[in-house]
Order: structure tokens, then C-alpha cells, then sequence
């Protein structure tokens, strides 16, 4: 086996592996989600589906909460671990590593869309000094 196709192989693998992870984060939040509504709305014994929405708007603390899981950070995590996880997570899902139009890139795409969408909720409140600052490494 060629060494690039090992290589492929191996992000592939990890794409995947990331994929099952956030949509698992999604569904257990879903099925948490709908469970609440169908208590909070049936007044019998009978279970009536919810109108459906077409985007649920987060909490800031229900978003924060799901960025960490996203990024795979603790609830403590200072700027530089979430920085750290943040540029680990864009290389190893980075499209271009991938066949273009193939269901393995479009799916990179989607989890580093995550991903960018779990950094920035995470570092909003981050000083910009520090953010542009902080990475610097001086000897």
C-alpha cells in the first residue's frame, strides 16, 4: 500500500470517526430536546409530536456547553486549549485532503464549519489583545 493512500485512509477514518461523534452530540440533543417538549405539552397519557422548527436558537449557556463538546475542550478551558484544539481539529478535517466532490470532503467541510462555528462562540468574550497576542512565542 502506497504511503498516500495510507495516508488517505487514515483521515478518512478520523472524518468519519469526528462525524459520528458530533452527530451523536446532535441526535442525544435532539432526543433531549423532544422528550422535554412532548412532557411539557401532553397533559394525558397520549404522546402528540411537537410542531417541528426549522432552527432551534440556543441558549448562550446550551451553546457554550455544545461548542466544548464540539471542540472536545473542558468547561475550564483557557484561550490557549481551545486554540490548540481548534487548529488541530481544522487540519485533520481540512477538505482539501480529501477528493474533491467525494462524500468524505463534503463532510470535512461540514464538521470544519462546526468547528469555526465552536471557536467563535467559544472566544467571543476573549479579549483581542490576547487573541492576537497570546500566540506569540517569545525567547
Amino acid at each position: 500500500m502506497s504511503t498516500g493512500r495510507r495516508a488517505y485512509d487514515l483521515l478518512r477514518g478520523y472524518v468519519n470517526t469526528e462525524w459520528d461523534r458530533i452527530q451523536g452530540i446532535e441526535r442525544n440533543d435532539a432526543l433531549d430536546e423532544l422528550d422535554a417538549a412532548l412532557d411539557s405539552t401532553n397533559p394525558g397519557n397520549y404522546k402528540t409530536a411537537p410542531k417541528p422548527e426549522v432552527r432551534v436558537k440556543l441558549p448562550p449557556e446550551d451553546a457554550k456547553t455544545y461548542a466544548r463538546q464540539v471542540l472536545g475542550v473542558p468547561e475550564r478551558a483557557d484561550f490557549e486549549a481551545i486554540r490548540h484544539s481548534f487548529e488541530k481539529l481544522c487540519k485533520r478535517s481540512d477538505p482539501s485532503r480529501f477528493p474533491e466532490n467525494s462524500e468524505e470532503a463534503r463532510t470535512a467541510s461540514d464538521i470544519q464549519k462546526r468547528i469555526y462555528w465552536a471557536y467563535g462562540v467559544l472566544t467571543e468574550d476573549t479579549d483581542e489583545t490576547e487573541m492576537r497576542f497570546r500566540s506569540l512565542e517569545i525567547d
